[in-house]
């Protein structure tokens, strides 16, 4: 075995679920990747292996095998089964011997597991922020419609009035006998026929202005919170209970610095975690370290150790920055009580009438999953919170627990009855159905 060369995004892409990832994210992630070599006739890992990684076929052919004869299969890195992880099961349910030499990459569970987390409650916030925000400006054009429609009524009753006055004066002043004999039904006649401005007057005009205000709302929604993915670092919060995350992100807050400000000193405490959103800013140590771009992070060293600041950020140019409160980041590392319950329980329950819910991507759910398993993911879980039965209980599943555990925690919080399986799919992988 050979480690080899440093990976591409492009790379990452090619494979699910990492495909789903955030650029922010794939770039974070291939700092922790490395790609290994394999001479032909070499064991990748055999059966009843327990070990903490993912494996994707780069390069090469590999046979999977297992002693039972239930699976016997070659994978090839051009076929479609190379798109996924080779055995993604813990135990391995079978062996994996290379048939030419090859190349594979390898990430740690853990790691992807948590980035595929935060990106799916990132996109999760995005949306809610969005709809929350269209569903505003919805209120307000109703609003500004509704005080259109009485000024024009109230003008357009005025107008009736007017013109009801100068028909009757017209009317008092004709000589009925010696010129036009104007009956009871020419003056309904004339009354009833509306004035051209008044016409003119009355046009709706409000729904043009809704649309254009919808748009802009949810384009500014979009705008303000595309940072929660395009977040660098992520990987400081591991050890934030997954259920926390949400509210992490809802806890920060946006706030404007002008050039040439600091945004922290050297030597201060640490009291706060910040994001630059828009804007660039100067990281210096008596001299200048770097310069960051939008999407940067810093401060979680501090945070995290209650040290003091190490070195000062200034703006370069007006900008924003997100920021999350010391206290509220130390409340967010508390565990809150989910239950989790493990794959013979797990059953158990679903035979007497329980529901799997696969919180996992549209495609991974797709390639497998436990039979009879629902899949809403993670990140549309708010939208389609209502295709879910209060009187049902659900156990939550995604590869490793992490996800899950958001979802778990979420569906409590909104009084479902909601539990985890403990450990994931991945200890469940002979139950799997792959179409």
């Amino acid at each position: 075995m050979n480690e080899n060369r440093k990976l591409q995004r492009e790379q990452l892409k090619h494979f699910e679920p990492l495909a789903e990832l955030s650029d922010a994210r794939l770039d974070e992630l291939l700092s922790l990747v490395c790609s290994e070599k394999f001479t032909m006739g070499a064991n990748l890992f055999r059966e009843g292996d327990i070990e903490n990684r993912t494996m994707y076929l780069l390069f090469g052919d590999v046979q999977l095998s297992s002693s039972d004869g239930r699976i016997d299969t070659i994978v090839q890195h051009t076929g479609e089964q190379a798109r996924y992880p080779l055995d993604d099961s813990q135990p391995r349910q079978s062996s994996c011997i290379s048939i030419t030499p090859v190349e594979v990459l390898c990430i740690d569970n853990s790691i992807l597991d948590y980035m595929m987390m935060w990106d799916q409650v990132g996109i999760s916030v995005e949306l809610e922020k969005q709809e929350e925000s269209v569903d505003k400006a919805e209120i307000e054009t109703g609003e500004e419609t509704e005080e259109v429609a009485r000024s024009t009524g109230k003008n357009a009753a005025n107008t009736d009035a007017e013109n009801a006055a100068e028909v009757a004066e017209t009317i008092a002043s004709e000589n009925i006998t010696d010129t036009v004999n104007v009956t009871d039904q020419d003056r309904r006649e004339r009354l009833d026929e509306p004035d051209k401005d008044q016409v003119q007057a009355v046009r709706p005009t409000a729904p043009a202005k809704q649309n254009t205000a919808k748009i802009t709302a949810a384009e500014s929604a979009n705008d303000d919170r595309a940072w929660i993915r395009k977040m660098s670092h992520i990987m400081a919060f591991k050890s934030m209970p997954p259920a926390n995350i949400k509210y992490l992100l809802d806890k920060m807050e946006a706030v404007q610095i002008k050039a040439g400000e600091d945004v922290v000193q050297q030597g201060e405490s640490g009291d706060y975690y910040y994001v630059l959103v828009d804007g660039k800013a100067r990281v210096t140590r008596t001299v200048e370290l770097a310069t960051l771009e939008p999407g940067r992070s810093f401060g979680e060293e501090a945070l995290l150790s209650g040290s003091q600041r190490n070195a000062s950020v200034t703006m370069l140019e007006d900008g924003v920055v997100m920021r999350l409160d010391k206290r509220d980041f130390d409340d967010m590392l508390r565990e809150p009580m989910l239950n989790r319950i493990a794959p013979s329980e797990a059953r158990l329950k679903v035979a007497q009438g329980a529901c799997w819910l696969d919180i996992r991507h549209a495609k991974e759910f797709n390639y497998s999953h436990l039979p009879g398993a629902m899949n809403i993911p993670l990140h549309e879980l708010r939208l389609r919170i209502e295709e879910l039965d209060r009187d049902v209980h659900y156990i939550c599943y995604c590869r490793t627990g992490h996800r899950s555990s958001a979802t778990a925690f979420l569906l409590v919080q909104n009084g479902f009855n909601a539990s985890v399986l403990n450990g994931g799919v991945q200890v469940m992988a002979q139950d799997l159905i792959t179409e």
